[in-house]
């Protein structure tokens, strides 16, 4: 899907965090997980089940 929120996934949880500003940088959950939001994203697209290249 084009419009895969890898970005607003917590990669730990799954929790999907709604209001994420392109400004945030860091990705940080409620579960505790912090980490860079662009290496969060790709860790969910690498591990995405339904995402597909097209």
């Amino acid at each position: 899907d084009r419009w895969y929120p890898s970005s607003k996934i917590c990669h730990c949880c799954g929790a999907i965090k709604k209001n994420l500003k392109l400004s945030d940088r860091l990705y940080r959950c409620a579960c505790g997980y912090i980490e860079d939001r662009d290496f969060n994203a790709s860790l969910n697209l690498r591990d995405a089940v339904t995402y597909e290249v097209a």
